[in-house]
């Protein structure tokens, strides 16, 4: 098997070195410009430092070459060996791309599509399909805005806590960790101040906040629309233990495995998801974002056809059996199978922030990376680069890498990955406590979550 990525982040880049390290065939084609996809609305609006941590992760480690000149490539294979590719999109935005090679007759690996792409970005067309076919699951209100000043007029004149969210390629989402209606709409007010034309881009939308509420991502994996496995995962994406200071993606990831029929799964998963399993070719992947306050489940974001970066490594080390394991679950997948024989995956995020765990506004570069062979199997690198015969880090990118372990039992799988984290050298080296992850000190933390949903995770 043969594997193909396309891409514009950096994100898929681990996964790729994990499998030309296992002996595969790899190929990586890199958009080079936004503006290539003729995506309706996008601009090509890259900063220097994004364009720096683009152009110099990896670099001297693996080469790469232009999406346009892969396709090309990929038009040569003549069309008896074309199942014998493997194709992934670091995010949905590359459907443009998909379609081209459907058209030429691949159909292994994940093909997003424009209709995907849009409802991971048109927030209001999300909650009115999920309004529509989720019976089980509530859609809290929103209301949509194309102008920073509408918003903020919006939040002064009411009482009530909102979430913000962008409904563009750019603007984060930001939720209050407060519900206190005054405090939440200051943070608010600075997010849509400070960032105007991120979050005017492609507007925005403010929905209410769900008070004492836990999140959960449920998960299902087809392969030509036959599901393969489930998993629910759990992230903590602030910095700080504690769930405390700005977001920053699955700082903690715990993947735990579910049985297809577990009544998660029948929230998650209504009949609509297996009609649209079985028009997708290869791999097809559904998750959704849900909040529940101990009654209900709310929904909060739909992302399928593409995974999660945040939490691909705590889902993906579920395989691990002691050898390398990146190559066994994609090709356990394609053949029909459970890769997941682990019942835990964990994952911790490795960050370049500088010395003391300060953060900085540029992560420092040229910095050595080291770590023991021991533990390669599980470490997945992101911003590093080959300088000098030595590995080095890329400035202006803080994330660094990712250790995971798994495990039958959820301590065990958390203590493996500290177990390989430390067998990290890196002087700037920042990432959340081992106690953090294990903690049941406050109510987001990821045990306590886990506890509220396990109950809907059984058989």
């Amino acid at each position: 098997m043969k594997f193909v990525f396309f891409f514009y982040d950096c994100y898929p880049l681990p996964l790729a070195a994990h499998l030309r390290m296992e002996g595969y065939d790899v190929i990586l084609g890199v958009v080079p410009t936004l503006s290539y996809l003729n995506l309706p609305g996008v601009k090509d609006e890259e900063k220097s430092d994004e364009r720096y941590q683009r152009h110099s992760t990896y670099q001297g480690l693996m080469e790469r070459k232009t999406a346009e000149e892969v396709i090309k490539m990929l038009a040569m294979v003549p069309r008896s060996q074309r199942d014998d590719y493997f194709i992934f999109f670091d995010y949905n935005n590359m459907y443009p791309i998909a379609e081209r090679l459907v058209k030429m007759g691949y159909r292994n690996g994940l093909l997003p599509t424009e209709w995907y792409y849009r409802m991971e970005k048109e927030r209001a067309l999300a909650k009115s399909f999920v309004k529509k076919h989720y019976p089980l699951v509530k859609v809290a209100e929103a209301r949509n805005f194309k102008s920073a000043k509408d918003g903020i007029t919006f939040l002064q004149q009411s009482e009530s806590v909102y979430v913000l969210k962008s409904n563009g390629n750019s603007g984060g989402t930001k939720v209050p960790r407060t519900d206190d209606p005054q405090e939440g709409r200051e943070l608010l007010i600075e997010a849509l101040t400070k960032e105007k034309s991120a979050y005017e881009a492609g507007g925005f939308l403010l929905e209410e906040k769900i008070p004492n509420c836990q999140e959960v991502t449920p998960v299902m994996v087809f392969y030509d629309g036959e599901p393969v496995y489930s998993l629910a995962e759990f992230e903590s994406k602030s910095f700080g233990a504690g769930d405390i200071g700005i977001q920053k993606g699955g700082n903690l990831a715990l993947s735990v495995k579910t049985d297809l029929g577990c009544r998660l799964n029948e929230v998650a998963f209504p009949e609509i998801v297996y009609e649209l399993a079985q028009k997708q070719p290869g791999l097809a992947i559904f998750d959704v974002g849900l909040l529940y306050n101990g009654e209900d489940f709310y929904f909060t974001e739909f992302c399928a056809m593409r995974y999660g970066w945040d939490g691909l490594f705590s889902e993906m080390v579920m395989r691990d059996d002691g050898s390398p394991f990146v190559g066994n679950y994609f090709t356990d997948i394609a053949n029909g199978r459970n890769p997941l024989v682990n019942t835990y995956g964990a994952s911790v995020r490795l960050f370049n922030i500088g010395g003391g765990g300060e953060k900085t506004d540029k992560s420092p570069d040229d910095i050595d990376v080291k770590w023991k062979d021991a533990a390669e199997n599980n470490l997945f690198w992101y911003g590093i680069k080959k300088k000098s015969g030595s590995i080095v880090s890329v400035g202006r990118f803080d994330l660094l890498g990712v250790a995971t372990g798994a495990s039958d039992v959820m301590e065990t799988a958390v203590e493996k990955v500290y177990d390989v984290v430390d067998t990290v050298t890196f002087e700037n080296l920042y990432y959340r406590p081992k106690f953090d992850f294990l903690s049941h000190a406050y109510k987001s933390s990821i045990p306590n979550r886990l506890s509220s949903l396990t109950p809907f995770m059984e058989e």
